[in-house]
């Protein structure tokens, strides 16, 4: 019990931290340097604190056959997934990000759908609701106006930023029951710089870091430590100690923080659109996690996917 309620009070802590990163996030991209270039700046400190810890205290060697379900879940969860936020984020607004960052969980059960062959009648109502607010706030303007330049493609962006990352939570799932978290998000980050060094290593002796302020500083780090260090960590012991439908319910408080900061912070103003996307997008998640879709009855079911790549199986669990 004692665990679980350290589990509870670490997520929302997250979700406290992940609603000021919608916020802190539009200091720094893309005025100060690119999507790609803070999303390598992330992989490359994660990747060094984490092997660093990983290095010094827990000593966990990975299989060789698991570390090609590594580099999968570190393409999608941080490479991918970071590359559309950041550049969605650019273009949209605040709490337009942290709304649609709420359909990630709809993806996991589409692919629990997919892979059982069914679907109960509350699963399917909350998805049709909640994906009718997703696209009434991609094909509108809505939420804060200011420094959104393109709100439409920006809201896609982070659509397809949220599904690639629920591709990541599928398939990570069975890796948190053989390695400790600390190990998985080492890996995690040293996969990505793999991926982004080669490219965007030279990109970052041009960000002029010398003419930072002491905002874009502090929002910087934010972002490192409280975001890709703290955020990372409190998931993936929560994900350890309660079911993933019990983790995914928090991300519903994320988009009222979002917009309590938002307002705060930059002055918002809010549209009728955007209420009525809000309500929709929260109904039919709480719909989906609370039917039988996501509901912790199926967990006793659980049903493993088997992916076949280059000859090495990527076990991916369907909630």
């Amino acid at each position: 019990m004692r665990r679980e309620l350290f589990a509870h009070a670490g997520l929302l802590l997250e979700s406290i931290l992940y609603a000021g990163s919608y916020t802190m996030a539009k200091h720094v991209v893309p005025d100060q340097m690119s999507p790609l270039e803070l999303t390598l700046v992330r992989a490359i400190f994660a990747g060094a604190i984490f092997g660093l810890v990983n290095l010094l205290f827990i000593r966990e060697k990975v299989n060789k056959k698991d570390l090609l379900s590594l580099a999968i879940c570190s393409l999608f969860g941080i490479t991918i997934s970071n590359i559309l936020f950041f550049n969605g984020l650019a273009l949209t607004t605040p709490v337009n990000g942290a709304l649609l960052a709420l359909t990630a969980p709809l993806f996991l059960v589409l692919f629990a759908i997919i892979a059982r062959g069914e679907i109960e009648a509350g699963t399917l109502i909350g998805i049709i609701i909640a994906t009718s607010g997703g696209a009434l706030l991609i094909l509108s303007d809505t939420g804060l106006v200011q420094n959104a330049p393109n709100p439409v493609l920006g809201n896609m962006l982070v659509g397809l930023s949220a599904g690639a990352y629920a591709i990541y939570l599928t398939l990570v799932k069975p890796l948190l029951s053989k390695y400790h978290p600390v190990t998985i998000l080492s890996w995690l980050f040293i996969f990505a710089m793999i991926y982004l060094v080669p490219f965007l290593g030279m990109e970052l002796f041009t960000i002029p870091w010398g003419s930072f302020s002491g905002t874009i500083w502090l929002a910087i780090a934010f972002i490192l430590l409280g975001i890709t260090f703290i955020t990372f960590l409190l998931n993936t012991f929560a994900l350890r100690i309660l079911e993933p439908s019990t983790v995914s319910t928090y991300i519903y408080t994320t988009p009222l923080l979002t917009a309590l900061i938002s307002v705060f912070a930059l002055q918002s103003e809010f549209s009728f659109s955007l209420v009525i996307a809000s309500v929709l997008i929260m109904a039919g998640g709480y719909m989906v996690s609370s039917s039988g879709g996501g509901s912790e009855e199926d967990d006793e079911e659980e049903e493993t996917i088997e992916l076949e790549n280059n000859g090495d199986e990527v076990l991916a669990t369907a909630e």
